[in-house]
């Protein structure tokens, strides 16, 4: 069925173009649901005979009756039902193909005879000719199948027109050749069709060229057309594609009907990496695709970020609406580096996100260079006395340095230049209290060490002591020694135990000031 199904389409698309009708119109619909108008030569022995013209040759095709659902005539009959009296019988076609059944349609190449007519020469049935699609591709069933659309809507849009291959014109091996050729015979549009691969095997390109002769030059109109190579035909109908495609080469207007989205696949080695533009810090992770509203030139930068290494790449991107551009990326290792200089120097560095108050804490001073291991946007604010608040917002990319050149804009406004004595101010006690506390830490260690030091004496001073309680003798030498070795580690323990004790009060007396002063 499916086969009687390709060899009635390819019959049905020249008889729609045939110059002399051999039999009266029909409608006919197979079993399998095809549906299309033909010429009716006649039912013999369970066979019904459709006709038309293949390369100039009036061509019969016979196809078992019990394929059909309906033969129509266009006053209502089902000729299907008419005795075989009423059949038309075939008047004596150039060329025969039987198709009773699938095993009987042998490749189509009865229908595709590429051979040019050798028993009469070329004549044009209309001025309009479409040269049939030039396979580039290996695919003779998609080709026939775009020809065979290609033709019908041409027809549909008005166009009558004559389809022809180029092996119809052996004289002539290019375009050039069979444009001139044509033109001699009579033809005043051309259409030239081709269909290639892309660089990614899985897409075709379809392009049309539309040759008008009107002046002494002809004039040309060109399309293209993008479509899946394992969705072909799906694409090419789906969305209008094919009717643009087509529009577009007969020079219509076609704007209003492109799809106004365009997109773009990235696909990264190794995968898995960040994908950003300047103006969207994180698109997504390849592969993947990014949707895009217009044609102007697209940049798209990655980076893969692992174990402190940054890994990067750019890639610039025309993207076609309607359509999908495909690009592939190899990381290599980067060191983005954010320089930032202000005129003047010295303005004090501080985060973009919220607002700047007396506990802000400052990035750096001017000029300043930071290492990027997070390339997209960075925001900054610049502050130094006398001049406005600076707030920056710079894309880094990935793969090159970035420096950024402030020119600070003194400030005029009184009320402004008072916050900001105010804010210095803040800033000097805050900065003050903060040495405070960072100064009293020391007294405080070295005040606990001598206080420790202090209790070490005592309790050597008790050690003696504990021995001179034990002594029989209490007046000789050496009982003295150790009473006078007791009074000095007590009065060393005294010492150093004040002295610690006001190193510890002093520490916490400036410790406590500084938090006040902070506070």
């Amino acid at each position: 069925m499916k086969s009687t199904c390709i060899a009635l389409i390819l019959l049905l698309a020249q008889v729609l173009l045939a110059a002399e009708p051999q039999g009266p119109s029909v409608s006919v619909e197979l079993l399998s649901g095809t549906k299309q108008k033909a010429q009716f030569l006649g039912i013999q022995n369970d066979t019904v005979q459709l006709g038309g013209y293949i390369n100039n040759k009036f061509t019969v095709v016979r196809i078992a009756k019990s394929k059909f659902k309906s033969i129509v005539d266009t006053s209502g009959t089902d000729l299907l039902l008419a005795s075989p009296a009423d059949s038309v019988q075939a008047a004596s076609p150039d060329s025969t193909v039987n198709v009773n059944d699938s095993a009987q349609v042998a490749t189509n190449d009865t229908l595709q005879d590429d051979s040019p007519s050798a028993t009469k020469p070329l004549e044009l049935s209309s001025p309009t000719v479409l040269v049939s699609f030039e396979d580039e591709i290996g695919d003779s069933s998609l080709v026939l199948q775009i020809n065979t659309l290609a033709a019908r809507f041409l027809l549909e849009s008005g166009e009558k027109i004559h389809i022809l291959k180029k092996r119809d014109i052996p004289d002539c091996s290019d375009n050039i050749c069979l444009q001139d050729s044509l033109s001699a015979k009579g033809a005043t549009t051309i259409y030239f069709g081709k269909i290639s691969s892309v660089q990614k095997k899985d897409s075709l390109k379809l392009q049309l060229m539309r040759v008008v002769f009107e002046e002494e030059l002809p004039t040309i109109y060109k399309s293209e057309l993008r479509i899946s190579r394992s969705k072909a035909v799906t694409d090419a109908l789906s969305k209008d594609n094919l009717k643009i495609f087509l529009l577009e080469a007969q020079g219509k207007d076609v704007s209003n009907l492109k799809e106004k989205k365009g997109y773009i696949y990235i696909d990264t080695d190794p995968e898995g990496a960040t994908l950003s533009r300047a103006e969207d810090n994180a698109l997504c992770r390849s592969p993947c695709t990014i949707p895009v509203t217009d044609t102007a030139a697209v940049t798209i930068h990655a980076f893969w970020n692992v174990d402190q290494h940054l890994w990067g790449g750019s890639t610039t991107v025309h993207p076609v609406m309607g359509d999908t551009v495909w690009r592939s990326m190899k990381l290599k290792r980067v060191n983005p580096e954010l320089r930032i200089i202000t005129n003047p120097a010295g303005a004090e560095i501080f985060s973009g996100k919220g607002e700047i108050t007396k506990r802000s804490k400052t990035i750096g001073t001017t000029p300043a260079r930071y290492p990027i291991m997070e390339p997209g946007l960075v925001q900054f604010k610049l502050r130094k006395f006398g001049f406005k608040d600076t707030l920056v917002a710079v894309y880094v990319p990935p793969v090159s340095d970035v420096t950024v050149n402030v020119e600070m804009k003194q400030e005029n406004q009184f009320k402004e230049i008072q916050s900001q004595q105010e804010w210095e101010k803040a800033r000097k006690k805050i900065r003050l209290g903060h040495t405070m506390m960072g100064v009293s830490i020391a007294p405080i260690i070295v005040g606990a060490l001598f206080t420790y030091l202090g209790q070490l004496d005592y309790n050597d001073a008790e050690d003696i002591k504990d021995d001179l309680n034990a002594s029989a003798t209490s007046g000789g030498d050496f009982y003295q020694k150790k009473v006078q070795e007791n009074r000095d580690l007590v009065h060393d323990g005294d010492q150093k135990t004040i002295i610690g004790l006001t190193l510890i009060g002093t520490g916490v007396l400036v410790l406590g000031v500084g938090f006040f002063i902070s506070f």
